[in-house]
């Protein structure tokens, strides 16, 4: 939360009496004030790091060493990338250009999500929110103000926008003022045309219309896939008492998978993913992988993890998860495993990262291959740079010295990723986003002054 420190006028009288020593200390510290007060408004870091009971962790706010260009072309053809809150586009070689102009002035709050391309790079998904000013924080799990907003797809043929408006769909949808108000989160291209989406309903009126949403781009039509109801979980949009959590979600081939705290706020809480078919909604999930337990949001104790890092791998077979061993704030403990889904063999991971890092969340991201996956850390507590390694030679790992945190985006043939870079107590929501080479050991800068940068 920022606090804008003003001074009135007459506290800058001076009575002449004063030693010049004093006056000159005076001067310096309403400089810094004035300093720290000035201009500070735009967009707000997503997710707020914490101990486990929602109080804030201090977190090293040096950025990362200066790092040489990125060689010509690295950035490809087709990307997007926002900058100074606005959607920025580049199709087929062509430079990029903006395409939106939001106004925000009466919502100066602003948070995106990155922009999800469509297979064959035809359309675009977005995810954005702009909130009102004074934001509030603190509670456990902290606040995370751009977990959910309204969702725009872009025709990149005819440059025109959708809006999900829910439950109507609003299409040539303007993309010059005011943006809309919803609660989408999650984001899926089932295929080419197909988008699937996660609603979240109106904060303490979900009602029945929270699931999973599917629409059809070229009938311009919207239905329900999957109720929350059938899930058997409730959110934190609308916790309910005694009922598990839903944290997080992930798609691939035809499957839904989702991250859950069973028995939150106690000091025993399970976290488990299961998965379920989007072919037969009506079915029950099943559980694929116990992450380990955690005092989750307990008062008795501080956690170590509150949102411990997964992912499935894009042809469906693999699950990477952190696996708690230890959950205790102080000396939390874990360990990385590859968990196949039709024998449930599994392979261990980073056996070579420090357990610094694995003794927090992480984020953990599979290659376009499905054989290659890249750690970092989800926050920037420790400063340190992203680790891979693939299941082709699992015991080795290759660690980048460049510091990044949070979660990658990969280039389509798996030779290189991409991590942004904002410091935590930056709110002007100027950034940075470094690629990675696989096989390099350095990173590299790709675009300034961008964030939430996406290949196509």
């Amino acid at each position: 939360m920022l606090v804008e420190a003003k001074f009135r006028g007459e506290y800058l009288l001076m009575d002449r009496r004063f030693s010049p020593i004093f006056l000159a200390l005076l001067l310096t510290l309403l400089s810094l004030l004035s300093a720290c007060g000035s201009n500070r408004v735009g967009t707000v870091p997503r997710g707020t790091p914490d101990t486990g009971n929602g109080t804030p962790a201090v977190a090293s706010t040096a950025g990362p060493a200066v790092a040489p260009s990125a060689a010509a072309g690295t950035t490809g053809k087709t990307y997007a990338f926002i900058r100074k809150d606005q959607l920025w586009v580049a199709l087929n070689g062509v430079a990029a250009v903006q395409m939106t102009h939001f106004n925000y002035e009466q919502a100066p709050n602003v948070f995106w999500q990155r922009p999800l391309w469509s297979p064959g790079d035809r359309y675009l998904a977005l995810v954005m929110n702009a909130s009102p000013a004074g934001l509030g924080g603190g509670g456990c799990p902290g606040p995370d103000f751009g977990a959910s907003g309204s969702l725009y797809v872009m025709d990149t043929t005819t440059k025109q926008f959708t809006a999900m408006t829910f439950p109507v769909v609003q299409q040539h949808a303007s993309v010059n003022g005011k943006p809309h108000n919803s609660s989408w989160q999650y984001v899926f291209w089932e295929d080419s045309t197909h988008l699937l989406a996660w609603y979240n309903g109106v904060a303490g009126n979900v009602g029945n219309t929270v699931g999973l949403y599917r629409y059809d781009v070229t009938a311009g039509k919207l239905s329900l896939v999957l109720p929350l109801r059938t899930l058997g979980v409730t959110t934190l949009t609308d916790p309910q008492q005694g009922m598990p959590l839903m944290l997080s979600m992930r798609y691939s081939k035809g499957q839904l998978f989702y991250q859950v705290v069973v028995h939150p706020f106690e000091q025993k809480s399970q976290l488990v993913i299961y998965r379920h078919s989007i072919a037969q909604p009506a079915a029950q999930s099943s559980k694929v992988f116990d992450m380990g337990s955690e005092a989750w949001c307990s008062d008795a104790a501080n956690s170590a993890y509150m949102r411990p890092g997964w992912d499935v791998s894009p042809d469906g077979a693999l699950l990477v998860a952190q696996h708690i061993l230890s959950g205790d704030a102080n000396t939390g403990k874990s360990a990385v495993q590859v968990h196949r889904l039709d024998d449930g063999s599994e392979t261990p991971l980073f056996a070579q990262m420090s357990s610094d890092l694995l003794g927090h969340d992480l984020a953990l991201s599979w290659g376009p291959d499905s054989q290659k996956v890249v750690a970092t850390e989800n926050h920037p507590l420790l400063q340190k740079g992203p680790c891979v390694t693939s299941l082709a030679n699992p015991v080795t790992m290759q660690q980048y010295s460049l510091a990044a945190s949070g979660q990658v985006i990969w280039r389509a043939d798996s030779s290189a990723f991409a991590l942004q870079q904002v410091d935590m107590t930056d709110t002007t929501g100027i950034s940075t986003v470094y690629v990675f080479l696989v096989g390099d050991t350095h990173g590299y800068t790709l675009l300034t002054n961008a964030h939430e940068f996406a290949w196509g």
